[in-house]
C-alpha cells in the first residue's frame, strides 16, 4: 500500500473514532470525477480518493476525510438516495399526465399557442426533479464543509483545500449553464465564502 494512502487511511480510522461514525476504509482510484467521493457498498462507506489527493498536504486530506465523514454523520447518502427514488417516480406520473393531455389535443387539433404553453411547462417540470436535486445536494455540501469545520475545530480548515485546489489542479471547466445544471457541488467560492459566515 502507498505510504500516503497509509497515512490517509490512518487519519480517516482517527477522524471516524473522534466522531463515533461507521466507514470501512480508503482506497485510491485514478478515473473520479472528483477528488474524493464517498460509496456506500454492502459492508459499509468507503471513501475513495484520486491519487492526486494522496500526495496533498496532511492539512487538505484531513479536510476532505472529515467532509465525507460528515456526510455519513448528517444521513446524506440515505436521504439523497430516498428523494431521488420519489422524484423518478414524480416524474414519470407527471410525464405521463402531461403526455396523455398533449395527446388528446393534438389529435383534436387544439390552439397552437395552447399546445406550444403546455409543452414549455411539461419540459419545465419533467426538468423540474433535477433542479431539485441539485439544490438538496448542494445544500448537503455547504452542511457537510461546516460539520467538518465543527470536527476539526478550525475555522480555517477548508481553507487549506480550496487553496490547494486552486494551486495545484488544472480543471476544464463547461461554459455556466452546464455547469450549474451539471454540478452536485457548489463552487469554490461560493463554499469558501459560506464557511466564512456567507449565505449557504
Amino acid at each position: 500500500m502507498p505510504s500516503g494512502l497509509t497515512e490517509s487511511a490512518e487519519m480517516l480510522r482517527r477522524l471516524a473514532a473522534t466522531a463515533h461514525v461507521a466507514v470501512r476504509g480508503l482506497e485510491s482510484r485514478s478515473k473520479l470525477r472528483r477528488l474524493a467521493i464517498l460509496e456506500h457498498r454492502r459492508d459499509g462507506f468507503w471513501v475513495v480518493f484520486q491519487p492526486a489527493l494522496l500526495v496533498a498536504p496532511e492539512p487538505v486530506r484531513v479536510f476532505v476525510l472529515a467532509h465525507e465523514l460528515a456526510h455519513i454523520a448528517l444521513g446524506h447518502p440515505v436521504k439523497i438516495g430516498r428523494l431521488r427514488f420519489l422524484l423518478i417516480g414524480a416524474t414519470l406520473l407527471i410525464g405521463i399526465g402531461f403526455g396523455m393531455v398533449l395527446f388528446s389535443q393534438i389529435v383534436k387539433d387544439a390552439n397552437p399557442w395552447l399546445l406550444t404553453f403546455e409543452s414549455v411547462i411539461w419540459i419545465a417540470t419533467m426538468l423540474s426533479p433535477r433542479a431539485i436535486l441539485l439544490a438538496v445536494a448542494r445544500r448537503y455540501e455547504y452542511q457537510a464543509d461546516r460539520w467538518a469545520v465543527t470536527l476539526l475545530s478550525d475555522p480555517g480548515a477548508g481553507n487549506s483545500l480550496f487553496d490547494w485546489m486552486a494551486a495545484s489542479t488544472r480543471r476544464v471547466l463547461m461554459p455556466l449553464p452546464l455547469r450549474l445544471w451539471g454540478s452536485t457541488h457548489p463552487s469554490d467560492v461560493a463554499r469558501r465564502r459560506a464557511l466564512l459566515g456567507g449565505a449557504g
